[in-house]
This record gives C-alpha cells, sequence and structure tokens, in this order.
C-alpha cells in the first residue's frame, strides 16, 4: 500500500469511528524533493520518524513524516528544515486545515517550553 492509499485508509477510519479520531491529535509535513542540503537532512530526520511514508520518484518524489505532541521537537526541526519550500504541505489529522501553519503549529510550539 502506498502513501496516497494509507492516507485514504485513515481518513476513511476517522469518519467511521470520530471518537477514537478525536482523541488522537496528529500533524502530517509532506515536503518535496528539492536540490539542497536541508532535504537531505529533512529526509534524514524524517526517515526516523516511525510514520514515515514516501511516494514518487525523481522530481516527484514526496516524503511524509507524522507527528504527535509528545514528538513535537522533532516536528519543530523537521518544519525548520522544509518550510521555505512552496511545495510543503502541513496537515492535521490528515485534512488540510485553514491557517494549519500560522495558527496550529505556532500552538503546537508550546509544547516545547519546559
Amino acid at each position: 500500500m502506498n502513501a496516497r492509499q494509507l492516507i485514504e485508509e485513515e481518513k476513511l477510519q476517522n469518519i467511521l469511528n470520530p471518537r477514537k479520531s478525536n482523541r488522537e491529535f496528529k500533524v502530517t509535513i509532506r515536503f518535496q524533493k528539492a536540490l539542497t542540503k536541508n532535504f537531505e537532512k529533512a529526509l534524514e530526520l524524517a526517515r526516523r520518524n516511525p510514520y514515515f511514508m514516501e511516494e514518487g520518484e525523481g522530481d516527484h518524489y514526496r516524503a511524509y513524516a507524522s507527528f504527535h505532541p509528545a514528538e513535537v521537537e522533532d516536528l519543530f526541526n523537521l518544519f525548520e528544515l522544509v518550510k521555505d519550500r512552496e511545495t510543503t504541505k502541513i496537515f492535521l489529522n490528515n485534512k488540510a486545515i485553514p491557517y494549519v501553519q500560522d495558527l496550529w503549529l505556532f500552538l503546537l510550539w508550546f509544547y516545547r517550553v519546559k
């Protein structure tokens, strides 16, 4: 099963079992191949993620990494590496939410405060 199918299956499960899905909070970063040194660092960091998925080849390669609030440091580190790319997308529970980057990620950074 490829990344797109896994995401669609998870969306379906969220619809069928809303109580279970509403208890989980997951942020997914999708980024594409780029000819920068940050891409290699980001790919290495994403591959260490237990929810890592990839799809496509060559210029159409996409990597996905999902994080729960307890993994906010890894989320922050990956986001810092790929945030400037126009093709980077952020999803909240596999949904494209308005203001996800400006509001939701900002709220997640409070988990970093110790």
